[in-house]
């Protein structure tokens, strides 16, 4: 059984990346169609722009269901992966996996995620025997990202990309920075025209 278990631990590994793979195709379109957006502005054709824009926005949800499918994928696999390890593998774990190929090559996302439900499922009522099994699960599941580390990588990178972000920040954060610049910039404009007052 842990063998079978093991091509189908391939396949899910290779549906994770192909999803993403998809993601990544819904990413280009999405450019695409916000260029044309820009063309047909430019051309003053706004009913074309709009059908752009709403295709432009139709890509990045794509995009993102991909994405995320890709990652709850990725955690079903790496959770199989502890279970073929630990020699845990039940009977109706197997079965789940009946079909499974079709499934995951069809990039259907209902299709996918009620597949990722079954193996879920298999999950919640494996009678887990050991700690050592749980702590691995748990650390291979994307569920115990700490918030906050993800909430200051999204700042980071914000920054970078020299955006705003506009988040809920810690009473007494909010906006601090940018407040401190703007009012040390509005200090110096007040400075020069008291100057020039002064001059006149």
């Amino acid at each position: 059984m842990p063998s079978i278990m093991e091509k189908n631990l391939f396949n899910l590994k290779f549906a994770a990346k192909e999803l993403q793979r998809n993601a990544k195709k819904c990413d280009k379109e999405e450019k695409a169609e916000k260029a044309k957006v820009k063309k047909a502005i430019q051309k003053g054709n706004m009913e074309v722009a709009r059908i752009h824009a709403e295709n432009a926005i139709r890509q990045k949800n794509q995009s993102v269901n991909f994405l995320r499918m890709s990652a709850r994928v990725d955690a079903v696999a790496a959770r199989v992966q502890t279970a073929v390890t630990m020699n845990q593998v039940t009977k109706s774990m197997a079965g789940v996996v009946k079909g499974m190929d079709a499934t995951l090559k069809s990039m259907n996302l209902e299709k996918i995620s009620a597949l990722m439900d079954k193996f879920e499922h298999q999950f919640e009522t494996l009678d887990v025997q050991t700690a050592q099994m749980e702590d691995t699960m748990s650390s291979t599941t994307t569920l115990t990202t700490p918030q906050n580390q993800v909430d200051s990588l999204l700042h980071e990178m914000a920054d970078e990309a020299g955006l705003d972000l506009n988040m809920e920040l810690p009473q007494g954060q909010t906006g601090s920075v940018g407040t401190s610049v703007a009012s040390a910039e509005q200090d110096e404009l007040s400075q020069r025209l008291a100057k020039l007052r002064d001059q006149m």
